[in-house]
């Protein structure tokens, strides 16, 4: 794995050349890091768009989308869910259940609704409310194409970060400094970074007075728990409200902001070691585009930079990606009587990843940290798991799956192998020892005659299981772990 990042400083638009074109490798690349993978039927269609076209339309697409449907509880108190004969945490897996349908179906909507639930985060388990839940995902998915400005404003008074960050305990009588703390260090500063203790505190009482609530119902604002005294926030002195403190947040503190949210965007979508001066020129882009989320996505991934194939191989896919993108990128069904959903929670959880409920309130650091003497082996066992549930749903999945990777003529073992391996995995030179196994493995008990004699061909009963093995087989090498 590359620890340098090397890749072109460039963040012009990429465009294509003979040197470096604009290939299935790079719509695979797209795909892997904006949404959770693809399928090979869709690969040549994207090939017709320009770099610039394709990137506009996912955005574009995402932005177009609707948050998702209310499942019927979405605005239920207490008291609704106490007379439900349900409990809360059934409600909440439907709701985890929907959100791996969501990931599945819309890409990059989705990709960014769990990069932002892993920024502003709550943990459902602290406050165990499943409208508050689903509320705070919709908020999510409404701001994650708008401006980051707007999104800190309203992901404040959310009522599920209300409640997570103790703002609904925030009254005049006595302040509670949770939410205030957060906001600078994890949301919009970066720890330690341009404010001080008194900032703190001074903000934590102009963010006072959300604390009215009927039956476990939504969260307002009353003027009785509100200080109106004088706060001294940044420097600056005034009777100062909730607003008042994304508007001076916001104007004192902009560089800081820039750098510390593309930072992490950069770390997310292009490459955990930083390039600073690319991230520098983001700033600067973002700030001077008033914070719109949607210019400064399009900004990035139309880049040089993003394409550069340095960037391949560098990011460790999280348990999400892994379930998610095996299942996009194989297209297979699995058996009737199996509950989906429910694995994906279950299995995810099992790996460190339980969708809306981070580990903690800086979420789940990801990357390496994925990856542990302990999650290796889970991962290869969910692996083998729902690679046989794909078998005994259809074991002709798996032949149908080769004749579109390879085509209906092809004959030779290692060639067949290469071309499922630059379909599985990120551009990489492999080892030849592991091209080698994986050829070995692909025969499998074939003799070595039929295939130079012509006696095999891919329309043999034997090519489910060869397939079957072969993707095992790839699938526990290092590097189908990276993305």
């Amino acid at each position: 794995m590359k620890k340098n990042n090397c890749a072109n400083l460039s963040l012009s638009e990429f465009i294509p050349s003979d040197q470096n074109p604009w290939d299935e490798k790079k719509i695979l690349f797209l795909f892997r890091r904006l949404g959770f993978g693809i399928d090979k039927s869709n690969i040549n269609a994207y090939l017709n768009y320009s770099p610039q076209d394709l990137i506009d339309k996912i955005v574009d697409d995402a932005k177009n989308l609707v948050v998702s449907p209310d499942p019927g509880w979405k605005d239920w108190n207490s008291i609704d869910f106490n007379n439900s004969g349900k409990n809360r945490g059934a409600f909440f897996r439907d709701h985890q259940r929907l959100v791996f349908d969501d990931f599945l179906k819309n890409s990059f909507r989705e990709r960014l609704t769990l990069f932002w639930s892993n920024h502003f985060v709550t943990e459902y388990y602290m406050y165990n409310h499943p409208a508050y839940a689903f509320r705070y995902y919709n908020n999510i998915q409404k701001n994650v194409l708008g401006n980051f400005k707007e999104f800190v404003r309203e992901i404040g008074l959310d009522d599920a970060m209300l409640m997570y960050l103790n703002g609904f305990e925030n009254k005049n009588s006595k302040p509670n400094e949770n939410y205030s703390r957060e906001l600078y260090e994890l949301f919009t500063l970066g720890e330690g970074n341009g404010y001080t203790q008194e900032d703190i505190t001074e903000t934590s009482r102009a963010l006072t007075g959300y604390n009215t609530r009927t039956n476990q119902g939504p969260i307002s604002f009353n003027d009785r728990w509100y200080d109106d005294g004088e706060k001294t926030i940044f420097g600056k002195t005034g009777n100062w409200d909730y607003d008042d403190v994304i508007e001076i947040l916001f104007e004192e503190k902009k560089e800081l902001i820039g750098k510390f949210i593309c930072t992490k965007l950069y770390k997310y979508f292009i490459n955990p070691n930083v390039n600073e001066e690319v991230v520098s020129h983001l700033s600067n882009y973002f700030i001077e585009n008033n914070f719109s989320l949607e210019l400064l996505y399009k900004k990035i991934f139309k880049s040089e930079h993003f394409f550069d194939s340095f960037n391949n191989n560098v990011i460790v896919k999280s348990p999400v990606d892994l379930l998610c993108s095996l299942f996009i990128q194989l297209d297979f069904e699995v058996p009737e009587n199996f509950n989906l959903g429910n694995y994906f929670i279950y299995k995810s959880r099992d790996m460190g990843q339980e969708v809306l409920n981070p580990v903690d309130v800086a979420g789940w650091q990801g990357n390496h940290d994925w990856i542990s003497t302990g999650s290796l082996p889970m991962r290869w066992d969910f692996i083998d798991d729902i690679l046989w549930k794909f078998w005994q749903k259809d074991k002709f999945q798996y032949q149908k799956f080769l004749k579109s990777i390879v085509g209906e003529n092809e004959t030779n073992p290692q060639t067949i192998v290469k071309k499922v391996i630059d379909f599985m995995f990120c551009d990489y030179d492999i080892k030849e020892e592991d091209l080698l196994d994986a050829t070995e493995v692909f025969k499998s008990e074939v003799p070595d005659i039929y295939y130079e004699d012509g006696t095999w061909n891919i329309n043999d009963d034997t090519v489910p299981q060869q397939t079957y093995r072969l993707i095992g087989f790839l699938t526990k090498l290092p590097e189908y772990q990276l993305k």
